[in-house]
């Protein structure tokens, strides 16, 4: 598939009605190259984004590699490395595992074009939103995705495996954007990241569980006293 193909699938495909993507829809979107949304598609459309990922890894190492960085987890990783890692397609495997490794990404430029990059906002995000959707989430440590929040957008956090999603990653994602608690998993909303979530940006009271709303109207109201 050349890039003008690929480029239109892609535009095809985020067109189409969620009603008919489907998995395997949704693995020739990731052939394109441009499926950095997929984690969104999937949950709109009601796919097992696990699904997708199994078909691309059954699919051959050429396509492994355009998956989006956050579908590698480890079930996905093992099921490739299980695959690949023997025979002919070791070094391929090998190669290609390591190009998707967050130190091998983040050391590509030099300190030099580092500081030019920090001159250019918009050029600076670009260059981490590529890093954040091309390593590997089996490589991910909470030092990158806090860097990659930062760097990038604080939204990014939707499409973490939530395994992989803490307490202090929350906490710095709502306190860069308060609505951002829409995508903290349930399990985390506490009262301290809720709160803080409410802070940044008093709308985020809608994704607070109920039983915590009034205690943090208070501490709200406390706090302008």
């Amino acid at each position: 598939m050349n890039n003008i193909d690929a480029r239109n699938l892609a535009t095809e495909v985020r067109n189409l009605p969620l009603s008919m993507l489907d998995a395997s829809l949704l693995a020739e979107y990731v052939k394109t190259g441009e499926a950095y949304d997929l984690s969104e598609l999937c949950r709109k459309g009601d796919v097992s984004i696990q699904q997708v990922t199994q078909i691309i890894v059954a699919s051959g190492l050429d396509e492994v590699d355009k998956l989006p960085g956050y579908t590698m987890t480890g079930e996905i990783f093992n099921l490739a490395e299980n695959l690949y890692s023997i025979g002919e397609s070791r070094r391929q495997w090998q190669q290609i595992r390591n190009r998707h490794k967050p130190d091998y990404l983040e050391g590509r430029l030099s300190r030099d074009e580092l500081k030019r990059l920090e001159l250019d906002p918009a050029g600076s995000k670009r260059h981490y939103a590529n890093i954040y959707f091309r390593a590997w989430a089996i490589f991910w440590d909470e030092g990158f995705i806090d860097r990659m929040i930062r760097k990038v957008d604080s939204r990014i956090i939707s499409s973490l495996p939530e395994e992989l999603i803490t307490e202090k990653i929350s906490l710095t994602a709502v306190s860069i954007s308060g609505l951002t608690l829409r995508y903290v998993p349930e399990r985390l909303r506490s009262l301290v990241i809720c709160t803080r979530a409410v802070q940044n940006n008093p709308a985020a009271i809608a994704f607070t569980p109920g039983r915590l709303r009034d205690q943090i109207r208070k501490l709200q109201a406390a706090s302008f006293d």
